[in-house]
């Protein structure tokens, strides 16, 4: 088992059997704000409501339709304003003050330096992803965080999934070869978002993840998910290429412009070699998908929502070829019930509240590495499927475009 997964493991252990009071050994409750009141902060404001540790202080959006307290109860069951404050202005919740932890849950292109201010401001900050569409603008986050020494995570909720947590812990002795994910999906497939895209330049029906402005590429959307999971499991990424098959200029719609399809592949320095295919086609209305993860001596699979690993341990050479049944292997999943998401936010509140980032699964810091690899895919797709050394991408002059925010 590797550190990581050791930490995790003494973590549960050390809280087996106790309370969620009793896991707190700082003050609590830790009061939280929450910049951005769409479809994500709505599912971490349901698990924030349930967690005993967390107060809900302050709610920050910029369209004060988001902030009302019906429509937030219709999404989270039992839920009152009562004594939390809304803003719609983040300088206004940062000097009102009153806060241990900020959520950042905004489109990914929106960011102009709230981050900075939290972490100058001494606040532990939970960030989704992507944090940024600019390389060069997650640095400037990671080193005010890394500077004001505050906790820090981004929320890849999927290390935090119980299949997931399963996988990595039986792939820990095992030397990781290639793994091929396929996420065949539609250009309609998100709901509607919840920022009113039409008043920012962006698109009329509010789905900006199907817009490469908003969303970065689908890679960066939401293959960065796959990406960060894979991580978990194998460790960080060398290299990347890419190759995206771009959309004609006459099938964008209300701005959706991401490419139809992209192959990309990681080369992680662990040796494995990771394809991720991922298509977004308009007008289908149906979507699959396969995963495999090898090693040098099996395969690893998800079957009917579970992960099952086929291999082979009798005698060698055996005397006949083994059956289907001899090879395959239910993978021990700990704790299936638990949510990833509910498990994030969990996390979290106890990290800050016990000033203790072991707690989690990922710092803002250790999640830069995914979040390089995704935006390298992009440079790569755009200088012709151009191999690029991620270390090189990070310093070199010549990706230096690729990694600078546009000047206004």
């Amino acid at each position: 088992m590797t550190g990581d997964g050791l930490t995790h493991a003494l973590i549960e252990a050390e809280f087996a059997g106790l309370t969620r009071y009793e896991r707190i050994s700082l003050a609590t409750p830790v009061r939280i704000g929450i910049v951005g009141l769409g479809q994500r902060a709505l599912q971490h404001l349901k698990c924030l409501w349930s967690i005993p540790e967390a107060q809900i202080v302050s709610l920050c959006d910029p369209f004060p339709e988001n902030l009302e307290e019906g429509k937030l109860q219709s999404y989270v069951e039992g839920f009152e304003l009562r004594d939390i404050r809304t803003f719609t202005q983040f300088d206004e919740m940062l000097a009102a003050g009153n806060l241990d932890a900020v959520y950042f849950c905004i489109p990914p292109n929106r960011h102009n330096g709230e981050v900075i201010a939290c972490a100058a401001a001494g606040l532990a900050l939970f960030v989704e992803k992507p944090v940024s569409l600019y390389f060069d603008e997650a640095v400037e986050m990671e080193k005010a965080i890394g500077a004001a020494g505050v906790i820090a995570c981004v929320g890849f909720n999927q290390r935090h999934v119980p299949n997931h947590e399963g996988i990595r812990d039986f792939l820990q002795d095992k030397r990781l070869v290639m793994a091929t994910i396929v996420s065949n999906g539609t250009l309609e497939s998100h709901s509607v978002k919840h920022t009113r895209t039409e008043d920012l330049d962006g698109p009329g029906n509010r789905v900006w993840a199907a817009s490469a402005a908003w969303s970065g590429t689908t890679v960066v959307e939401a293959g960065i998910h796959q990406l960060d999971t894979m991580r978990y499991w194998a460790g960080d990424v060398d290299w990347v290429r890419a190759d995206y098959v771009h959309r004609d200029d006459d099938d964008i719609e209300d701005g959706g412009d991401n490419p139809y399809a992209y192959s990309v592949t990681f080369g992680f320095a662990g040796g494995l070699v990771f394809n991720l295919l991922l298509s977004r086609l308009r007008k289908t209305f149906y979507g699959d998908g396969y995963n495999d993860l090898m090693w040098d001596h099996g395969h690893l699979k998800i079957e009917a929502g579970a992960p099952v690993a086929y291999y082979y341990e009798g005698p060698y050479p055996p005397e006949t070829n083994p059956s289907v049944e001899q090879l395959r292997h239910q993978v021990p999943v700990p704790d299936q019930g638990r949510d990833g998401t509910h498990h994030i936010n969990e996390c979290f509140v106890r990290a800050v509240a016990s000033n203790d980032e072991t707690l989690m699964r990922n710092t803002f810091r250790s999640s830069m590495n995914s979040h390089a690899a995704v935006l390298a895919a992009n440079a790569s797709d755009q200088l012709g499927g151009e191999k690029i050394d991620l270390n090189a991408f990070l310093y070199d002059d010549t990706y230096a475009r690729f990694r600078a925010k546009p000047s206004n």
